[in-house]
């Protein structure tokens, strides 16, 4: 029994604990939480970051049409989600086109991490900004801007 024991003991040494069982937001910087999102949204599969609730309340996404006028009516859309799950679930329920882009460099600063996408293409969906704070240390995302190529 005493054996047991012993080899119970440094399997638990040897072997990692498994990546999913620590939430996403509690241990990573502000660059990582970003580049897992971007991950996510290409991928189709933005309620897998749920697990780790890298957001505060409600998550705003806002989207940009590009062929409206500044000003316009209809510029911009705008909605509040609970979960990055209901974010996919709305995006999914658009239908295949527009198609999920993200493009060009990152740049992050003073709670803003922003996309260059250059050249805009049609049918495409930018991931152009991502709005984030801290609370309690942890980094979450409190606005995604979305840049429609119409």
């Amino acid at each position: 029994m005493k054996q047991l024991a012993v080899h119970v003991v440094l399997f638990l040494f040897i072997v990692p604990p498994p990546a999913h069982s620590q939430p996403l937001s509690k241990k990573v910087t502000i660059d990582q939480l970003v580049e897992a999102f971007a991950d996510a949204y290409m991928a189709k599969a933005l309620g897998k970051l749920d697990a780790g609730r890298p957001y505060f309340g409600e998550v705003k996404l806002v989207i940009e049409h590009s062929m409206v006028e500044a000003n316009a009516e209809g510029k911009y859309e705008i909605k509040e989600f609970r979960t990055f799950a209901k974010v996919e679930r709305w995006l999914t329920d658009r239908g295949e086109i527009p198609y999920r882009a993200v493009a060009g460099p990152r740049r992050c600063k003073s709670g803003l991490c922003t996309y260059d996408p250059g050249a805009l293409s049609h049918s495409h969906l930018y991931l152009k900004k991502i709005a984030y704070g801290y609370r309690e240390g942890r980094p979450y995302i409190k606005t995604v801007y979305l840049l429609d190529g119409d």
